[in-house]
């Protein structure tokens, strides 16, 4: 199959090209062979952080109420909630990028991408696409800095 444009990574930067390309008329496909569609950002990265870190945010407010004329007599956090409510988001937004890649914009593979030159990628099941342009956009892991000690704080 030949394209105008082929992705290789369906997270947040891999959809944000491919749909800038479809906007410009382009034919695009993407090709995410990652166990889990929604990228870093979606599914440890950003949304996830974030989350959490509204709901410490919240939780700073209410606790500070009655800086501002509030009486809130109890204010606490609800671990198992907080991450229920994280794992919510993940989901839904993971849910969300899947239908956006599937919704017909542009053609999607679920599948791992090797390159046979600079104009063509082999899919995992042997098949070939062709693209004028190729961006790689396969995301980034999580770094641990060197901090000493850093690996010996028990994770809750």
């Amino acid at each position: 199959m030949r394209y105008d444009f082929l992705v290789i990574g369906g997270g947040s930067a891999g959809y944000a090209a491919a749909r800038t390309a479809h906007d410009l008329d382009a034919k695009v496909a993407v090709v995410d062979g990652a166990p889990e569609l929604g990228g870093l950002c979606i599914l440890r990265g950003c949304m996830p952080s974030k989350t959490l870190l509204y709901a410490a945010e919240a939780l700073h407010h209410a606790r500070m109420g009655s800086v501002f004329g509030l009486r809130i007599p109890e204010a606490e956090a609800d671990l198992a909630a907080m991450q229920a409510r994280k794992r919510d988001i993940i989901r839904e937004f993971a849910e969300y990028r899947q239908d956006q890649l599937n919704d017909g914009r542009f053609d999607f593979y679920r599948s791992t991408a090797a390159f046979c030159d600079s104009k063509s990628v082999k899919l995992s099941d042997g098949s070939i696409l062709e693209a004028d342009k190729i961006l790689v956009a396969t995301g980034s892991t999580v770094n641990v800095p060197n901090v000493p000690g850093l690996l010996d704080v028990p994770v809750r």
